[in-house]
């Protein structure tokens, strides 16, 4: 079956050396909850994060909402969901996902799935971390790595079994060790300008559905 993997997604709880910033104590405070139990949020913490490491590329989960809402929404049933977060954890996502529309709720699940380790609802396991590694998730189908540097992208590269890996951060660079990772991946753009997850998203995953709409019929 084929993946989309939302790779380094910007996906995170409040980092411990920045728990005691005013910004992230008064959040926690707010909402009543122990400052590190608190999803990373660049809108919130932005005062509090300018310390952090890869700065650049953390703080922004509505990326991560906005580009499940449009995989989750996809009537065709032949992908699995993946979101590889900046800290190297692997979250699954069950088609069978309603996942909340309203960010801050969004927010919130995430915040209990750090929690919890899966989110469950009728019997069924829904979201879940994982206890495995990138490698092992992207597998040995055809790895397809969205970048500005790629190649140039072409629909017929959806024929075979995919992986389709997609950055899920506002800036910088992905990763050495990621990449190694992913092993041997094929470099592909949607053009030499810079696109948000959100259109690169919604680009590829049109062109994925025709192509595999067209297989069907």
């Amino acid at each position: 079956m084929d993946r989309f993997i939302i790779l380094e997604s910007s996906l995170e709880l409040v980092p411990e050396e920045i728990a005691d910033h005013p910004a992230i104590v008064s959040d926690a405070r707010r909402r009543r909850k122990k400052a590190v139990e608190l999803l990373l949020d660049d809108s919130k913490h932005y005062s509090a994060m300018k310390t952090l490491e890869h700065r650049e590329k953390r703080g922004r989960p509505d990326i991560v909402h906005q580009c499940l809402l449009l995989l989750l929404d996809s009537p065709l049933r032949s992908f699995e969901i993946y979101v590889h977060t900046i800290k190297d954890e692997i979250i699954r996502f069950s088609r069978d996902t309603r996942l909340p529309r309203n960010y801050n709720r969004f927010v919130g699940l995430m915040e209990d799935l750090f929690k919890k380790g899966k989110i469950e609802a009728n019997g069924k396991v829904l979201i879940e971390i994982l206890n495995v590694e990138l490698p092992e998730i992207v597998g040995d189908r055809n790895v397809l790595l969205l970048t500005e540097k790629g190649e140039r992208f072409e629909a017929k590269m959806l024929e075979k079994e995919v992986s389709i890996c997609i950055g899920g951060f506002a800036h910088g660079d992905f990763f050495d060790k990621t990449l190694r990772n992913l092993g041997r991946y094929r470099a592909v753009s949607l053009g030499r300008e810079s696109y948000t997850s959100l259109y690169v998203t919604s680009k590829i995953l049109c062109e994925y559905e025709r192509v595999r709409s067209s297989e069907d019929s």
